[in-house]
């Protein structure tokens, strides 16, 4: 069975609640060199492709009585490239919006839930009921100390490909120069602060994301189809905050896994949970991508908490 990951880019804005910041804005801009397709032969004429994202979270939290947090906000992010070796590249987006609440239930235990509806879509014709979808976060939190703190819950979406469930665990680590915020299976941050100013360290995020390919004319067949993405990045950063507040951050590494796939609509797994995918006799109709670096910079305006 495949490797199959998720990453929530959702969990990059709401971690401030298991710590003492909130990212109120998130940007990102990736690009890739030239990425060749597998199944071609080594030569001189390999056809290949550049993948360029942009990913824009922004977070809104609405305070309200007994420490509770009124969570709103968008999510915006779109990708740029070739899914076959015969078609042009092709953008996609999507749109998520944020609505829920962060309760705190005691000193030790509180717990974030949230509803994150969806538009996923090429864009390219009008937008049908393929262009929608909608999922959910649930995601509980108990301070063991000053300085740890642990995370469990899960994650659905009904996506393209089928159902989707994600059961979450991880924790959050700050002491002296260290931080760590890790939730397995989706992403993990480990920093390192060389000055008050400049940090580094190491990330690891999954992805695992659908779109609808709506009137795209990227294969032969006539039906509507769908794009299946998934990739697992690995990487090192450096960030430098000029300003209290106000982060720019550089990352390079390598994109494990890496896939665009496309399939028609209707052609679905039964059900996936996590690492899983039950059901799965999809008919692929594109090659997948070679492994291959990436370059990542980042923008981000945070709100420290104390």
């Amino acid at each position: 069975m495949k490797y199959h990951f998720i990453i929530l880019c959702i969990l990059s804005s709401i971690s401030g609640y298991t710590q003492n910041y909130i990212d109120i804005i998130h940007t990102e801009n990736t690009n890739t060199p030239q990425n060749e397709f597998k199944n071609q032969p080594n030569s001189s004429d390999s056809i290949s492709s550049k993948l360029k994202k942009i990913h824009v979270n922004l977070t809104l939290p609405i305070p309200l009585k007994n420490q509770n947090t009124l969570i709103t906000g968008i999510v915006y992010d779109r990708i740029n490239t070739r899914f076959t070796e015969n078609s042009t590249s092709i953008p996609v987006s999507s749109i998520i919006l944020k609505t829920g609440i962060n309760v705190s239930y005691s000193d030790k235990w509180s717990a974030l839930y949230i509803l994150l509806p969806k538009i996923a879509s090429s864009f390219e014709n009008k937008i049908t009921r393929s262009d929608f979808q909608i999922g959910g976060l649930g995601i509980a939190k108990k301070k063991k100390n000053d300085f740890l703190s642990y995370k469990f819950g899960a994650y659905f979406n009904g996506d393209l490909f089928g159902p989707f469930l994600v059961p979450l665990f991880g924790f959050y680590y700050k002491k002296d120069n260290w931080e760590m915020d890790i939730i397995i299976p989706s992403y993990a941050k480990i920093n390192y602060n060389l000055s008050s100013k400049v940090t580094t360290g190491i990330n690891w995020r999954a992805t695992v994301k659908s779109y609808h390919l709506n009137n795209s004319n990227i294969t032969t067949h006539q039906n509507s189809l769908y794009m299946h993405h998934l990739s697992n990045e690995v990487g090192v950063h450096l960030s430098y905050e000029p300003i209290k507040g106000v982060i720019i951050r550089a990352i390079s590494g390598v994109s494990l896994g890496r896939s665009f796939r496309v399939y028609e609509n209707g052609d679905k797994i039964d059900f996936g949970l996590s690492l899983f995918r039950f059901g799965d006799n999809r008919n692929q109709l594109n090659s997948d991508f070679k492994n291959g670096q990436f370059y990542r910079l980042e923008l981000c305006y945070r709100i420290y908490l104390n």
